[in-house]
């Protein structure tokens, strides 16, 4: 109490400089105000919450437009009375109070996202396990969410979540596309946060931890597997293709649950791309086309993934997948041009030398001519250079097993550490060695 009352005598003798504060709305009864302002304000201070009651209520009576701080402390003096009291009765009533607060504060000074979201988790602390409040949280989190968006506060994430699993599991309100699409808006928001701490070069793993809890909190609300995705969410998809919210679901999912072998899902990824176009996508529709072999479809979706990025690194990766495709064609010329590219955009990556020498060693056959034995030995001299750059030990080993023998040299009439060149589609300068 001896530091209220010499808080009070400084403001008052001093000429209240606490008080130069804008946007302050004093009621007609000033003086009181501020001498009320200030006791409720020093017992919060020193954690005295029931003390700070009567003059915080003298203000909400007579000045309820003071300032957005008397709601925000009434919230912290209800949340703490609320935490301590054992009395049930009591303890709602403080519950009650608290939220009330929150209300007023909108009322009065708006910032309602911001607001919003407060309200909502304090509800879901102290609410969530009372299944009579179930309907009315699931309807606080619905506006919650709609009023707030992307500004969601991250705690709120999978509050809801836990929320519509109440709701779905106890009061059976839900359908399985109602809790989808709530879980649909929760993901959408986590993407969105994602991609900002991304931005900012922040961490992600808290994010990744919430949306790992919030995956497992919907296989416990909702059965979904291959099948489910097949019969309940395909139809759908074959009716309304152009639903994004829809496609980002089962792309998802079906990435989640392993079900990227059904025709589904490469219909599913090319529509999420032709929606959303994105290097990741369009880099995996090009892979699978691949695979498949149907090399029209995977050029078409690796040339738009090089259209997506400037990432030297990725497009890297295209150029090698590029290069695997038309060395399954045979068109090794082009293929090494596809390697040259992505060494180009990123000469960290050792692969495509090796690959370049996998196209060299491979072409014995096709470049051999039968008449020098030291000559078509040649393309393993070049393949070993290859996989040298690659650092490729194991391959460089097989390689040089493969050139030309001494005894070979010297009846060819050549000389170990002459400068040769390889000819057919290689056509590349290579100094003269043997393999013993």
């Amino acid at each position: 109490m001896k530091k209220v009352f010499v808080t009070l005598f400084i403001l008052v003798m001093g000429g209240g400089l606490a008080w130069a504060q804008t946007n302050w709305k004093w009621p007609e009864d000033k003086a009181t105000a501020k001498e009320k302002n200030v006791l409720y304000s020093d017992y919060v201070k020193m954690g005295s919450y029931k003390e700070a009651v009567p003059p915080m209520q003298w203000l909400l009576r007579e000045a309820p437009d003071l300032h957005p701080s008397l709601y925000k402390n009434g919230a912290k003096i209800y949340d703490n009375l609320a935490k301590a009291e054992q009395d049930p009765a009591k303890k709602a009533e403080y519950i009650d109070s608290l939220l009330w607060m929150y209300d007023m504060r909108m009322k009065y000074f708006q910032d309602s996202a911001n607001v919003m979201n407060r309200k909502a988790f304090k509800a879901y602390k102290y609410y969530v396990k009372d299944f009579d409040k179930a309907e009315w949280l699931l309807d606080l989190y619905d506006n919650t969410f709609r009023l707030a968006g992307d500004d969601v506060m991250t705690q709120n994430l999978l509050a809801y979540m836990n929320v519509i699993k109440v709701n779905k599991l106890v009061k059976k309100n839900l359908t399985d596309d109602e809790v989808l699409d709530r879980y649909d808006k929760i993901s959408t928001i986590i993407d969105h946060k994602m991609k900002e701490l991304e931005a900012k070069g922040s961490s992600t793993d808290k994010l990744k931890k919430q949306k790992d809890l919030i995956d497992k909190v919907l296989t416990e609300i909702v059965k979904i597997d291959c099948a489910f995705i097949e019969e309940k969410l395909g139809p759908k998809f074959k009716e309304t293709p152009d639903d994004i919210q829809l496609v980002k679901r089962m792309f998802g999912f079906m990435l989640t649950y392993k079900c990227t072998d059904s025709p589904l899902f490469l219909d599913v990824a090319k529509q999420l791309n032709k929606l959303e176009p994105d290097f990741g996508v369009a880099k995996l529709v090009g892979t699978r086309c691949l695979a498949a072999g149907d090399y029209e479809c995977a050029k078409t979706y690796y040339d738009e993934a090089l259209s997506l990025t400037e990432d030297g690194i990725k497009r890297a990766q295209i150029y090698t997948q590029l290069g695997k495709m038309e060395t399954k064609k045979g068109n090794k010329v082009a293929a090494r041009s596809y390697y040259q590219k992505a060494l180009s955009e990123d000469p960290s990556n050792k692969e495509p030398w090796v690959l370049i020498g996998d196209l060299y060693f491979h072409s014995f056959e096709q470049c051999a001519n039968k008449k020098s034995k030291v000559e078509d030995r040649l393309v393993f001299i070049a393949a070993y250079n290859m996989y040298k750059r690659g650092g490729d030990t194991a391959k460089m080993k097989a390689a040089k097993a493969q050139f030309p023998s001494k005894e070979e040299v010297f009846n060819d009439d050549y000389t170990v550490g002459q400068t040769l060149t390889v000819g057919c589609w290689i056509n590349e300068k290579v100094t003269l060695a043997t393999r013993d």
